[in-house]
């Protein structure tokens, strides 16, 4: 129930109540230093009759200033609103003083005076009170504004960033599609049946690359699922010319990656170095934690003569393009010839130190 309140209310009941309480402490301590002692009842009674009156008044003109704010294009009329209602504050403090002195005796002994003295009085106490009641209404205001607009801002970011890596996946998927595609073309007349196995594993292939339903983060294991798949058309397609060599550290395998992000790199190392081969090649597979990255690596053999490719192929652009969108510069992707004169390619991106603590507790479980 309570949660349904604004929270503006809380902040000025709060704020009239702590006023109220220390114009109660005030009013005893000034009883007994002129030597007239004031009841704590007595000093609360008339504190809080008098002071919690702005509550209302308070919520009141913040009302009216959240509709009429002073900006802008619009400042004579929400002035003169905001004016005529700083002026109603006075003229309803004033008859609540006037009505109400019966019960508290505003004017102790005295008797009352008219109501024309009564309203100078409220104008010449509440008047001001009341602008500064407007003004701090309007830093609530433009700060509340300020929050929202900081809020869909993001907002817009997080769906433009969302739009922009389903226009980069869409990009991809055709393009790993298309090779495949070929494989299974150039197998189906040499051999029917491993034609046929291709077939299968597209098919789980795609089902997994091409899920609208997909996120766009998924642990390691689920990519290096992908990535079987992938490999085992390969495998058919090139025999004994693909050997492959996981090294794949087992505190890895929870850590969360872009989905799509490993298999664009295996698919460029087969294209590009190990199909290029007439002998056998080795495509090694690495995971592995440096300090709070995860790194990836992809190493495979070439055709001699080969050079480090540039990385302007769809499949690193894409890859470059979704490290830059969901981590900054907090990610890299690096080409590199090994001492042996292989090609490899590293992928290092952030690991949250809860993706890592999880990682170590799936692998004791394992243990």
């Amino acid at each position: 129930m309570f949660k349904r309140i604004p929270s503006v209310f809380w902040i000025v009941l709060l704020w009239w109540t702590a006023y109220a309480l220390i114009f109660a402490i005030q009013v005893v301590w000034m009883g007994e230093q002129q030597g007239r002692p004031i009841s704590w009842q007595e000093a609360l009674q008339f504190s809080f009759g008098g002071w919690m009156t702005w509550v209302p008044l308070s919520l009141a003109l913040y009302w009216l200033v959240k509709r009429h704010p002073i900006e802008r294009g619009r400042s004579l009329r929400s002035i003169s609103i905001l004016m005529a209602s700083a002026l109603a504050v006075v003229l309803l403090r004033a008859a609540y003083v006037y009505l109400t002195n019966p019960v508290f005796a505003w004017y102790g002994d005295q008797p009352l005076p008219g109501f024309g003295s009564v309203l100078t009085t409220a104008f010449i106490n509440g008047f001001m009170l009341a602008w500064l009641v407007i003004g701090i209404a309007h830093a609530m205001v433009f700060y509340q504004r300020s929050h929202e607009r900081g809020q869909k801002v993001a907002e817009l970011e997080t769906s433009l960033t969302r739009t922009q890596l389903e226009a980069l996946r869409a990009q991809l998927n055709p393009h790993f599609l298309f090779n495949a595609l070929n494989s299974v073309a150039e197998m189906v007349h040499r051999d029917a049946e491993l034609a046929d196995r291709m077939l299968v594993s597209l098919a789980a292939l795609l089902r997994d690359s091409l899920s609208p339903e997909q996120d766009q983060l998924r642990p390691l294991r689920e990519e290096l699922a992908l990535v079987e798949h992938y490999l085992m058309i390969e495998k058919i397609r090139l025999s004994e010319r693909l050997q492959v060599v996981w090294d794949i550290r087992p505190d890895c395998l929870e850590v969360p990656i872009p989905a799509l992000i490993l298999q664009p790199l295996v698919e460029n190392a087969i294209v590009h170095g190990i199909a290029r081969r007439r002998s056998p090649g080795i495509l090694r597979v690495r995971g592995r934690f440096r300090d709070d990255r995860l790194s990836l690596e992809v190493e495979n053999s070439i055709a001699s003569g080969n050079t480090i490719a540039s990385g302007t192929g769809i499949g690193l652009q894409s890859t470059r393009s979704r490290l830059q969108l969901l981590y900054g510069d907090h990610a890299c992707l690096v080409l590199e010839r090994t001492e042996a004169g292989d090609h490899l390619v590293r992928l290092d991106i952030p690991a949250t130190s809860a993706a890592r603590s999880n990682a170590s507790v799936s692998r004791e479980s394992a243990e």
